[in-house]
């Protein structure tokens, strides 16, 4: 995996306030709203303070991306008429967020559906 390319990928998200956690994409409490995991409830940034998930998200879809095989499976079941054939590609894709629609970001649902695909294969 280029760390270089990654980063990029990483650098590119940024989130209104409480919206998602800028260190893992895991969705937060906006305006309490009470929507976020058990792994945020409560959970108060400091100064130098690492989330338990951070960059794992990031890191999961960006090699989801990188391998071929998963990467026709994503454009094939959510790509909605993307090839996502360049890091410009996945990223404008990535970013996207259908919130008025009570969905998450692309990164997000990307994340969860090789999560349930997963949990098909090995229950």
């Amino acid at each position: 995996m280029s760390m270089e390319e990654y980063y990029i990928f990483k650098r590119m998200f940024t989130f209104a306030p409480y919206t998602y956690c800028f260190q893992c994409c895991l969705q937060q409490s906006k305006n309490f709203n009470c929507k976020q995991p058990t792994c945020h409830i409560g959970l108060i940034y400091k100064k130098g303070m690492a989330c338990l998930f951070a960059g794992f998200i990031f890191k999961v879809v960006y090699s989801i991306w990188k391998e071929e095989k998963f990467r026709k499976l994503l454009v094939h079941d959510m790509g909605e008429g993307v090839k996502l054939s360049t890091l410009d590609e996945l990223i404008a894709w990535a970013i996207q967020e259908h919130m008025e629609q009570g969905k998450y970001n692309n990164c997000m649902k990307a994340f969860l559906w090789f999560c349930g695909n997963i949990e098909r294969a090995k229950p």
